[in-house]
């Protein structure tokens, strides 16, 4: 079954509601975030659970707030993700995207990215407050090959993960990119403390964003790092 235009505006809002909270939605709450009335939240929840974008399960007062009985909660499925992902999520999320890229570019451009271990927890401080699955991607590749790069390890052609980009033009090649730049941290004890704790959180955070881009968004992925690795390799 088809999104309208309406009815992937409201599940694109849901996906953002439902990544920040990481629970359930009861439908009072859908309806106050999106600004919307009880009846239409409810209505519309129940209309993309009949198109399997939505499904729903009851819970118990003591699991949810408010009225003292049974409650019906909402979640997006997979389908929801994977659609969206296919789709494009669009309006702001393509915003934040275009002007994190732009930020990162600026700040490597000026020199000001010099202080990495500065720059790395920027970026890593930032990444929970992101909610365009491409821009959080992007946060956590920069801020993986910046810390090989405060090490000293060479991004240039020859690199591994150089010859790795050239043929990840895919979900899972991707995946295993930020899987081997996080390996050749750990195996080098590049990383750290502060920064070790915050990789293998935001790795997860990473293999549930992959999950939604679709091909464009994999391809904008694939060539903002390709173009990130001559950035940082320039001069080696």
């Amino acid at each position: 079954m088809e999104l309208t235009l309406r009815q992937k505006a409201f599940l694109s809002k849901l996906l953002d509601v439902y990544r920040e909270m990481h629970q359930p939605l009861h439908y009072s709450v859908v309806a106050q975030r999106l600004g919307l009335s009880k009846s239409t939240a409810y209505d519309m929840l129940r209309l993309l659970e009949k198109k399997g974008f939505v499904t729903s399960e009851y819970a118990t007062p003591k699991k949810v707030a408010g009225p003292g009985r049974s409650s019906v909660l909402f979640l997006p499925t997979s389908k929801a993700h994977r659609i969206l992902g296919q789709l494009g999520r669009g309006g702001a999320e393509d915003e934040e995207w275009e002007d994190i890229k732009a930020r990162i570019f600026a700040r490597l451009s000026q020199g000001e990215a010099a202080e990495y271990a500065s720059f790395i927890r920027e970026l890593l401080e930032l990444i929970p407050k992101t909610s365009s699955p491409l821009a959080c991607c992007a946060e956590i590749i920069t801020a993986l090959l910046l810390s090989l790069k405060e090490a000293e390890y060479k991004l240039g052609p020859g690199s591994p993960l150089n010859k790795l980009l050239a043929a990840s033009g895919s979900k899972v090649g991707m995946s295993i990119l930020a899987g081997v730049a996080t390996g050749l941290m750990a195996a080098d004890n590049i990383s750290h403390g502060f920064f070790a704790k915050r990789f293998e959180q935001e790795m997860q955070r990473y293999e549930e964003a992959i999950e939604e881009l679709g091909p464009e968004g994999i391809e904008a992925l694939n060539g903002y790092t390709r173009e990130l690795m001559g950035v940082l390799s320039a001069g080696e």
